[in-house]
This record gives C-alpha cells, structure tokens and sequence, in this order.
C-alpha cells in the first residue's frame, strides 16, 4: 500500500527541489519548471518502491499558521480601525480575517498590533501594505521586508 505522508518540500530559488523518501531517505533533486505553472502537489516513487506525496511551496519565506488576536489601523482610509486575527505570518508579511474584510483595498497602509502566544506573551507591531484580499482573508507585506531577518521575538517565533 503506498504511504500516504504528506511531505512538504521548498523549491529553491533556482527551481530544483530535493525530494525525501520518508521510508528510506534516499534524496534526489528534481527541476520543477514543468510543475511551476500546473501543480503543486505531486505523487512521487523512489526506487524502493514507496510511493509518497509531496506539496511543493513555492513561497520564499517559511509560514507560520497561527490564531494570533489582534487589532489594526487603516491609515489609508481615515485612521478607520478594528479588530483581527493573524492567521498566518512570516517575517515577510501576514495574512489575517476581520469582519470588516470587504472595506479593504489593495495599497491600503496599516499598523498591525497583535500579541505572540510565546512564553513571553510578545507584543509586536508592525507597519504593513495589503496586498490581496480574499473573501474572508486580507494579505499583507512588510515594507522593506527584504531587510527583514529572522532577529526579534518574531523571528525566533517563526523559527519555533
């Protein structure tokens, strides 16, 4: 029976991706630019004969999910604020919902406030640019974010 484990594996920046087997361990490195446009999740068999699945991600910046409650500031649209909850985060941007998702525009610049659920209970604010919105989720950059390291209680939470 082939093993259903779902493994997740970051493509490099020159689009190759090292594949695992988790029976084995036996690694091989694939190019992905046939993939790149068409799929992201692909069905793959090592020469063991274990079959197993692998998400290709595809982002540059690890993700984090979370259920972070927070609060925001629209500066875009008259200092307009409420309340949210960071649902993914990375040391680039954010993605969080809010009930008043449908009042967001693309460029909207915000303050973004929220409480890490780390030991130390770390408060983080964060100036960021809305970049996508979904119908019940609003994407977010950092300004300068290519700056932006994994230094800080942010960074170390990430890495958590």
């Amino acid at each position: 029976m082939p093993d259903a484990h779902l493994n997740k594996i970051y493509v490099r920046p020159d689009n190759t991706a090292v594949l695992t087997c988790p029976k084995c361990g036996h690694q091989r490195t694939i190019n992905i630019d046939s993939f790149k446009e068409h799929k992201s999740t692909l069905k793959v068999k090592c020469g063991c004969q274990n079959v197993f699945t692998v998400n290709l991600e595809f982002r540059k910046r690890v993700r984090k999910r979370t259920h972070l409650r927070g609060t925001y500031v629209n500066h875009s649209q008259n200092e307009s604020s409420g309340n949210l909850v960071v649902t993914n985060i990375s040391v680039s941007g954010l993605e969080f919902t809010s009930i008043d998702v449908a009042n967001f525009k693309i460029d909207d610049e915000l303050t973004i406030e929220f409480t890490l659920d780390d030991e130390h209970r770390s408060q983080i604010k964060k100036e960021a640019v809305v970049r996508g919105i979904r119908p019940k989720a609003v994407g977010c950059e950092f300004p300068g974010s290519g700056e932006y390291t994994f230094d800080g209680p942010l960074g170390f939470y990430i890495r958590s």
